[in-house]
């Protein structure tokens, strides 16, 4: 068995336990549904939602722990156009697990865990070489997108493509779920400390679902680019209404 498929939820002897459940299965159930166009779902888009919802949500709960003090904690870059993305080892380290016991509550391992379950071949993708990629390409026409080959781009770049589906994750956080009834069973939000490890074991589902029509590697690259991406964008410029 492998370290992910050992893994139990972060969350299983706290009180949240019950929320961060259901905030888990809402997400899982809930987002393919938003991406369904004409009873189908494009599997890359698929992929790269659950990657956009895990690296912003790695950035929420990492600015919820320790607010951000640029230059301290993180540090800022503007580019040309005059926008500004976070950037750091403390946010990378939201997204990798620097010991093993970080590894149930991080994008990579779970996801990676599930690329190797779905049968990925060959070596796993360099992660040194997707985080150099994302950042080269802020500021570009092909800022957003991933390094897989162009028949298997998302439909939308990362930005455009997390602005659809974050509100998504924020109805599955707070407790809440479509067509449900005022005054009926309620679940607690699911505090924004465990955003980041509930978007995480969503992103073991995405690489199994589509594995029939992309490749485990592909799939990979893409969920954890997009997850790279997102966790650099500046709050204002995802939620702005």
């Amino acid at each position: 068995m492998t370290d992910v498929e050992e893994a139990k939820w972060p969350w299983e002897k706290t009180p949240d336990y019950a929320a961060c459940n259901f905030a888990l299965a809402h997400l899982n159930e809930n987002l393919w549904r938003r991406l369904t166009v004409d009873g189908r779902v494009h599997a890359e888009t698929y992929v790269a939602a659950v990657g956009a919802i895990a690296g912003y949500a790695a950035q929420r709960t990492l600015f919820a722990e320790s607010p951000p003090v640029v230059g301290v904690n993180i540090n800022r870059v503007r580019v040309a156009s005059g926008e500004e993305y976070w950037y750091g080892d403390t946010l990378n380290n939201m997204l990798i697990p620097k010991t093993r016991a970080d590894a149930n509550r991080c994008v990579w391992s779970m996801a990676a865990g599930s690329a190797i379950s779905a049968g990925i071949e060959g070596q796993m993708p360099s992660l040194d070489a997707m985080f150099t990629q994302v950042a080269s390409a802020i500021g570009e026409s092909n800022e957003g997108k991933s390094s897989v080959p162009d028949q298997h781009q998302a439909h939308l770049p990362g930005r455009d493509l997390l602005k659809t589906v974050w509100p998504v994750a924020i109805m599955c956080f707070s407790g809440k779920f479509p067509g449900a009834k005022p005054g009926g069973f309620e679940i607690p939000a699911a505090p924004v400390a465990w955003w980041s490890a509930i978007a995480a074991w969503a992103s073991r589902r995405p690489i199994r679902d589509v594995k029939g029509v992309l490749r485990p590697h592909i799939g990979l690259m893409l969920l954890m680019e997009s997850a790279i991406y997102c966790s650099k964008l500046d709050q204002s410029k995802v939620e702005e209404t």
